[in-house]
């Protein structure tokens, strides 16, 4: 689980991308608006102190983020 900030505003609290997308290999897609200053956009995925930091076991890892998509709003 982690909490995700966006432009320093928290936008997910304990978020568990696995139970959301309701399985592992799944695409999940969460939108969100943001304001972007000096052509710069923070994100930033935080452990939330929940669930494991570290690698228990040879095979065994965390949810894996593959791709984040931004797009110009109108």
């Amino acid at each position: 689980m982690f909490d995700v900030y966006i432009q320093g505003d928290r936008v997910l609290r304990d978020f568990n991308v696995q139970a959301e997308a309701g399985g592992s290999k799944r695409a999940l897609v969460k939108t969100f608006e943001a304001s972007v200053n000096n052509t710069v956009m923070d994100v930033h995925f935080f452990w939330a102190g929940k669930g494991t930091c570290c690698i228990p076991y040879q095979g065994t890892y965390g949810p894996q983020v593959s791709a984040i998509r931004v797009s110009q709003g109108t």
